[in-house]
């Protein structure tokens, strides 16, 4: 049985002769109706441009047939339209359809009324979480080196992970689903996502609820992994971290970063002449029992034992006025190789790993709003907006990157925000003259051109944002030093020499 949204709520039904009449006067208006409406088909606006080739057709291809959607708000419609929206997530749906239908593009057929926000709603629900987050994944995938930026560590491209929050809307289903932090709080949606540090671009996503671990999320996240491409200082609550630069052998530990904080499995196996050590990961009878329970396998084999190199090393940050504090690191790796990668680099790398906090500031204050709670109103498009956002904050991020590798800048130097704001006003701003119906040329150039000319931010910037009024009477700005030292773990020794 073939779903269909109301085409009566959006465009009023015509009679045949009505339609016939209006052609047959569109084709005596003579070709230059014709030219004009061929040229249409075969613009784009430029969300589509700003996203990686052809990905939400290929998105749709994949996609699970079966629903029929209105003559207006086809599938690829509705998409445009869910991504207007979280793009200016502050408008009405009236307004988004407006916007979304003025871009380049034939969107209406001859004869077609404008869509409404009932429409609109009823096509979402057509649509579900399943095309937008293909399409995140799809235009995720495109590196950082196909938009012409090389900030690489030793031939490796940087990323990490961590998660966050975001607000949903207050009713039972949505509470039942996600589930709430505390009694009366709004329910929570919990991403747990891996981003690219240079770019600020995310590399993959996975979405759950919030009483979902973060770590059992980003289990989800090693397919994003690609093999010695990357290294991923992990931005977990813990010091203790994992980086890789292949995907973690078959069978995984169930998270390295995870295993270390909870019950430090880590023997030393050896000291390095950088003073950082080689260490043994063994699984004890206790971790096993446990993961046969969760996994609902008693016959579960151990996990395989797992040599990684373990750097440990203290931050101590002076600041101008005399303050003095101190704070201990541990980097668990699988770059084994210490005179490849000094365990002295990797310890400053570490600092990567707060640009996704950066990342995280920027998707929910800049793109979303501060505190703005997500409009799905069910589970599936509360995760197809969050797709969506992610998506958005991707295209900015990626409009960015572009322009700085054009310029062959550190795509750090460009302000995130007023990226945001530019693109925003040139999608309003593609909207044909009523008068004359001409559209603004080659959108794509004139965003280029109008981020190299932003202000740039001072190299080396460590605030994300500004502070309050009170944050100032109260939190002054010092200049601070800090020095890095490896030192030597308490581990025990490791009695067994492996056999690699």
């Amino acid at each position: 049985m073939l779903i269909t949204p109301a085409s009566t709520q959006s465009a009023p039904q015509r009679d045949n002769d009505d339609e016939a009449a209006e052609m047959a006067a569109r084709i005596a208006s003579g070709p230059g109706f014709w030219t004009g409406w061929l040229a249409e088909l075969g613009r784009q606006g430029l969300l589509e441009e700003l996203l990686a080739h052809d990905v939400i057709a290929r998105a749709l291809r994949e996609a699970p047939s079966g629903h029929k959607y209105d003559r207006v708000l086809t599938a690829k419609m509705t998409v445009i339209c869910v991504l207007v929206a979280c793009l200016f997530p502050g408008a009405g749906y009236d307004t988004v359809l407006a916007t979304a239908f003025g871009l380049p593009g034939l969107r209406l057929r001859p004869g077609a009324g404008a869509p409404t926000g009932p429409a609109f709603s009823q096509a979402r629900k057509l649509l579900g979480e399943q095309v937008m987050q293909r399409i995140f994944e799809l235009d995720a995938a495109v590196a950082d080196a196909d938009l012409g930026i090389g900030l690489l560590w030793k031939g490796l491209e940087v990323t990490a992970i961590d998660g966050t929050t975001m607000e949903l809307a207050r009713n039972g289903v949505l509470e039942g689903e996600f589930g709430t932090p505390a009694d009366g709080a709004r329910p929570l949606l919990r991403v747990t996502a891996h981003v690219r540090t240079a770019t600020f671009r995310w590399i993959g996503a996975a979405i759950g609820g919030y009483h979902d671990g973060e770590n059992a999320l980003a289990d989800q996240l090693q397919d994003s992994f690609t093999p010695a491409s990357s290294i991923s200082p992990t931005a977990a609550s813990s010091p203790c971290t994992a980086g890789s630069a292949s995907p973690p052998p078959a069978p995984t530990w169930p998270g390295a970063s995870r295993t270390a904080r909870n019950q430090s499995p880590l023997k030393t196996i050896r000291t390095l002449p950088d003073g950082s050590e080689l260490v043994m990961l063994r699984e004890s009878d206790g971790m096993r029992t446990r993961r046969r329970r969760e996994t609902g396998n008693p016959q579960a084999e151990r996990l395989p034992d797992t040599v990684a190199r373990l750097a440990a090393f203290t931050v101590t940050a002076r600041t101008r006025g005399g303050r003095v504090k101190t704070t201990m690191m541990r980097v668990l790796t699988t770059l084994l190789d210490h005179q490849a990668y000094p365990a002295a680099e990797i310890a400053v790398l570490y600092a990567e790993r707060w640009q996704i906090e950066i990342a995280f500031l920027h998707l929910k204050r800049t793109v979303r709003g501060p505190r703005r709670p997500l409009r799905g109103q069910s589970p599936e498009l509360a995760r197809q907006e969050a797709w969506a956002l992610l998506l958005i904050h991707n295209l900015t991020a990626t409009a960015a990157a572009r322009a700085a590798g054009s310029a062959g800048i550190d795509p750090g130097l460009i302000p995130f925000t007023a990226v945001l704001g530019l693109v925003r006003s040139h999608v309003a701003a593609e909207a044909p003259c009523r008068h004359c119906g001409h559209r603004p040329g080659t959108p794509l150039t004139s965003l280029n051109t109008a981020i190299l000319r932003l202000p740039r931010h001072r190299p080396g910037r460590q605030r994300t944002s500004g502070r309050t009024t009170a944050e100032r009477r109260t939190r002054h700005t010092e200049e601070v030093t800090y020095t890095i030292d490896i030192t030597k773990s308490n581990l025990p020794q490791w009695d067994i020499t492996p056999e690699t």
